[in-house]
């Protein structure tokens, strides 16, 4: 019985760690619609790029093809979305390892330094 326990708290881990994020991350996520992910980013976290790649990390390992798009405390939970919530994402990660993408998209007219060595304008 104790190892039949362990081993269900060891898979509940692995899940937990898998489905989101902890809020000492972070970032939340607010909702997919196929390869796509809206993430909510802490307004204290914002300009902490490690906290993109960790969420790209955690939401893109082990797909070929994987966008996740970033907005300042308040992603969308679904498609589709508003014209002000597609004007105020910050970030977009484009992923399509079939074809060699792997693209970081900012909104640099915000003025931002996110990713200033290897970023597109969006």
């Amino acid at each position: 019985m104790r190892h039949f326990l362990a081993i269900a708290v060891l898979a509940f881990s692995a899940v937990s760690s898998i489905a989101g994020a902890s809020a000492s991350d972070g970032y939340r996520v607010s909702g997919s619609a196929g390869i796509m992910h809206f993430v909510s980013v802490d307004a204290a976290h914002k300009s902490n790029e490690d906290t993109y790649r960790l969420a790209v990390a955690t939401l893109c390992t082990g797909k070929a093809v994987c966008q996740v798009h970033f907005w300042v405390n308040d992603a969308p939970k679904s498609l589709p979305m508003s014209d002000a919530q597609v004007d105020s994402k910050l970030v977009n990660w484009q992923q399509n390892l079939n074809t060699g993408l792997r693209r970081w998209l900012v909104k640099c007219s915000t003025g931002s330094k996110l990713f200033a060595q290897e970023r597109e304008c969006m």
